[in-house]
């Protein structure tokens, strides 16, 4: 039907793209080709080549923004072959078929992460690019649509055998155009999200879903990870397209546990990174639970020796986190002890430098961003066959939503250590008890099939690290479901207890609380972490 045989080039990322040319032309195809890539082409020597306006009639027009949408274009991919309806309209309006669509998009992703205005940004969402590649896609039976540079090795080969491409391959460039395409409306999609109540394609797919619609995981591979839980099972960690709220700046591989274990960490540090300015925070994660955790106004690393003395034992091989620079004085007191992970927002010169030594240790900066923002706010789970989805429980508490419900007097102090462990609590295994003094925890309490053994796990723990103590508070992710758990607090010495409320029996809880001069508050939300 038409002897001239089309191939059509428009790419932002020039490389390799030459030498493809190159062999298209000695194949017999003429390159029609946009403006960037046709001057490029030009000044690298491609004689077969034409403007794209050569063959819609039609100049590029808005800016570049309208150029290849023409059916003289769309029309020449999406044309069956061996259809005689398409051919009869192909030569009726003198339509010559493409069959090479080489293509690809604005770096929207690198482009959106810039310090530039939302206007400019928005000047990098390919429209044209998008469309020429999923028409190409859907037609892969007669049309090989090309979306990276690495493809183009393959494809040279292919010529310079004078073999046409297998429909095998083009299926495969065809699958790979779609999720490319699917990932990169995500990132718009996300982009667009202007009131932050989802942090990445998944999510807002979410909110915009009714009961019974689909729901599409855009994932790309980001990395391979050491191991899954155990050594034996194979891991890797796929991304949202969001951006990555922590980068890794020495030590060994991450494994699928480590990335629990910073996710868990990277979620308390959040809770308390109000703290930035006006207090020191560390953290000490185990297995995802917090071991110890401390505030401090005297600096860094008293905070993490106060959150170290919690649980000694269970600190060895733990995940400490820190919500301000880290310092070269806490660096050293960290280097002689047997640390999986650090992750702070900073490190001076000499902390790093102390930290680095210890080649088995991850050292992970965070972005300040991450914790400002929801960027995520749904979490995702296998189970049964299915996925579980939810928001995350990530919202700040309201203290003036707390409620004392005892009528005994609430100390200052009592008050603040209290809120102390609630937060605490929040990111502890259910059922979690958490006793604090003084802005630092003296006993944790974790994942226990009751909560007064939780309770008494969590005093084992609290006896170990200080001996017999009084006057610390207790926190409890779920209500009392009976008395017990509150005379076992008077009974070891606690004077205040915070919990959400809401058991058929919290009038008994409260009567035993005002009879054992315990002052009590309810928070109404309950945090459970399965």
């Amino acid at each position: 039907m038409h002897k001239t045989r089309y191939a059509l080039i428009s790419v932002y990322d020039k490389k390799g793209v030459t030498e493809l040319a190159t062999h298209l032309e000695i194949a017999g195809y003429t390159v029609i080709a946009t403006g960037n890539t046709y001057k490029f082409l030009k000044s690298a020597g491609i004689t077969k080549l034409k403007k794209i306006d050569e063959i819609t009639g039609f100049p590029e027009i808005l800016d570049g923004r309208v150029k290849t949408l023409h059916p003289a274009i769309f029309g020449g991919i999406l044309s069956i072959r061996g259809n005689e309806n398409h051919r009869d309209d192909l030569i009726r309006n003198d339509i010559t078929p493409i069959d090479f669509v080489i293509v690809n998009l604005y770096p929207f992703k690198e482009m959106r992460d810039k310090d530039i205005t939302f206007d400019e940004k928005l000047e990098f969402i390919d429209i044209g690019g998008v469309s020429l590649l999923r028409a190409a896609a859907k037609n892969f039976k007669d049309v090989t649509v090309v979306i990276d540079p690495s493809f183009y090795e393959d494809i040279i080969l292919f010529l310079k055998n004078k073999q046409e491409i297998p429909v095998e391959v083009k299926k495969i460039y065809a699958y790979e155009t779609f999720k490319l395409t699917a990932e990169y409306d995500g990132m718009i999609a996300d982009f667009l999200n202007p009131d932050k109540n989802a942090g990445s394609a998944i999510d807002a797919a979410f909110y915009r879903s009714e009961t019974g619609k689909g729901l599409n995981f855009n994932l790309k591979k980001s990395f391979n990870l050491r191991y899954g839980e155990n050594p034996h099972q194979k891991a890797a960690f796929y991304g949202t397209g969001a951006s990555s709220p922590f980068e890794k700046l020495s030590g060994k591989d991450i494994s699928y546990n480590n990335l629990l274990d910073i996710d868990s960490t990277l979620g308390i540090i959040k809770d308390f990174y109000k703290n930035q300015t006006n207090g020191f925070f560390s953290a000490i994660i185990k297995h995802t639970n917090p071991c110890g955790a401390a505030l401090s106004d005297i600096s860094l690393k008293d905070a993490f020796l106060k959150a170290r003395k919690t649980d000694e034992i269970s600190s060895y091989g733990g995940i400490i986190g820190f919500n301000k620079k880290l310092d070269k004085e806490t660096a050293a007191e960290i280097k002689p002890f047997f640390v999986e992970i650090i992750i702070a927002p900073e490190y001076s010169k000499e902390a790093l430098k102390i930290l680095e030594s210890k080649k088995n240790t991850i050292i992970i900066r965070y972005n300040d961003d991450f914790m400002r923002l929801n960027n995520e706010r749904l979490s995702f789970r296998s189970a049964s066959g299915g996925i579980l989805v939810q928001e995350k429980d990530d919202i700040p508490d309201i203290t003036s939503n707390f409620k004392t419900v005892t009528n005994i007097e609430m100390p200052e102090p009592v008050l603040n250590d209290l809120i102390f462990a609630w937060k605490i609590a929040k990111h502890v295994k259910s059922n979690a008890i958490v006793y604090a003094k003084n802005g630092v925890t003296a006993g944790i309490g974790a994942g226990q099939m009751s909560r007064i053994d939780s309770a008494v796990f969590a005093r084992e723990k609290m006896k170990n690290a200080y001996g017999e103590i009084k006057g610390f508070v207790m926190a409890s992710d779920g209500f009392f479901p009976f008395k017990d758990s509150v005379e076992y607090a008077a009974e070891i010495g606690v004077n205040g207890i915070i919990q959400p409320g809401g058991s058929i029996r919290d009038d008994e809880v409260i009567e035993a609380a005002n009879k054992l001069n315990i002052p009590m508050i309810f928070t109404n939300i309950r945090h459970f972490k399965h």
